[in-house]
């Protein structure tokens, strides 16, 4: 039964950073391009529009859970303060919460400066954004083969 709530607690994981990433891959790669030639009159307000729901979702629910689960599997892998620092499991799982914290900083930024930003530098930080959410993505296959601390 406990195997059967770890699995539940990494498919939620797994859930959420499908839901981040590929979010943000729906969004540069089909809908803003698709918008550009078809309806680029609309794509500031459907953009904006867009933008500021899956800012609401992933603010208020991918992010607490993806920071909840990240946790508690960390704990179930054993990784303790302690030993962190001593094992490529840690120092990788360093790595990965290091690269979420610049990507929701960058995520956060990206919002406010899409207005003040011009329309190369709010596609600069968004590609910045989505190429590092891939990277964090490699960080945890990479955690998924690693032996545990």
């Amino acid at each position: 039964m406990e195997e059967l709530v770890w699995s539940f607690i990494l498919f939620v994981h797994i859930l959420a950073a499908t839901f981040w990433v590929g979010g943000q891959l729906m969004l540069s790669v089909v809908v803003v391009p698709l918008l550009r030639r078809a309806r680029p009159e609309l794509l500031r307000e459907i953009a904006g529009l867009t933008g500021r729901r899956f800012t609401n979702i992933t603010n208020f629910g991918l992010l607490p859970t993806l920071v909840v689960t990240g946790i508690l599997l960390a704990w179930h892998d054993g990784v303790r303060l302690s030993n962190l620092n001593n094992t490529d499991f840690g120092h990788v799982l360093e790595v990965k919460v290091a690269l979420v914290i610049v990507v929701f900083i960058l995520a956060s930024l990206h919002g406010a400066a899409a207005r003040r930003l011009s329309r190369r530098g709010v596609r600069s930080l968004a590609i910045t954004t989505m190429i590092l959410s891939i990277a964090i993505i490699a960080l945890a296959a990479t955690l998924a083969v690693l032996p545990g601390p």
